[in-house]
């Protein structure tokens, strides 16, 4: 009987982070800044769709919540659809309501002050929006609101513009800098890179002195893995309140 034959993850981790980059250095052949973006964001969210459990849906648009507020556009928008309606605007765009959100990204070509700025402030768009949470029927039994959990905000870059990486001193105190003006709702969770690495705030929360932080070959599978179970963590999203909606709809 022939020996049981083994599968290499390196190599598994290693074809995926490959294959992300090769995707994103072909949108840097258009000319067209949009196109670029448009290539990038697709290829990030097709990644995330491929790798992540099915439970999650993934889209770009807008979040919005029971006040009629709504977040800035949205890049990537991890979602979970149990309890919630998702709706449709003009221009094909989805409107998410905040209850269903699981994490939301900014996605760039690189990792910059201004766009840790911006993803910070988009994160922030979101996490100010008001959530209900209802009881709900499970098995049979009725259950009782969930509480609120932390939505994970991030950003998605093909590399890091800083010359050290990860590893720049003007990096971390760009992060410390902008997450620091607003710790509850500024921080931005993992900044996950296609071609330098990632860093992440998972097991520490922020602030900390030693963030997760990953460079070697097949970084991207990890750092896909740690946000994976970052979203376990958060269980289920809290049972949306379909009359508070209909009730600040009509009245």
């Amino acid at each position: 009987m022939s020996a049981t034959k083994k599968v290499s993850l390196h190599d598994a981790f290693s074809y995926i982070e490959k294959s992300l980059q090769t995707k994103l250095e072909n949108a840097c052949f258009p000319d067209h800044p949009t196109a670029k973006g448009d290539i990038s964001e697709n290829a990030w969210r097709e990644v995330l769709k491929r790798y992540l459990p099915s439970r999650y849906s993934i889209e770009s648009g807008f979040v919005i919540d029971a006040n009629g507020k709504i977040s800035q556009q949205i890049d990537c928008i991890i979602y979970d659809k149990i309890f919630t309606p998702t709706f449709w605007g003009e221009g094909g765009h989805f409107y998410i309501p905040a209850e269903a959100v699981h994490a939301v990204f900014e996605i760039k070509q690189s990792v910059t002050k201004n766009y840790l700025r911006q993803a910070s402030e988009k994160v922030k768009s979101v996490r100010i929006l008001h959530r209900t949470s209802t009881s709900y029927k499970a098995s049979g039994r009725e259950e009782e609101p969930k509480p609120l959990f932390h939505i994970i905000g991030g950003l998605l870059a093909t590399k890091m513009e800083y010359k050290k990486g990860l590893q720049e001193p003007q990096f971390s105190k760009a992060i410390d800098e902008i997450q620091k003006e607003d710790p509850k709702n500024k921080v931005l969770d993992i900044i996950l890179t296609a071609c330098d690495g990632y860093t992440d705030y998972f097991a520490t929360g922020f602030p900390s002195d030693a963030p997760h932080k990953d460079k070697t070959t097949g970084a991207v599978a990890r750092g896909l893995f740690r946000l994976v179970e970052a979203l376990l963590a958060q269980g289920t999203v809290p049972a949306i309140d379909l009359k508070y909606y209909s009730d600040n709809a009509f009245t």
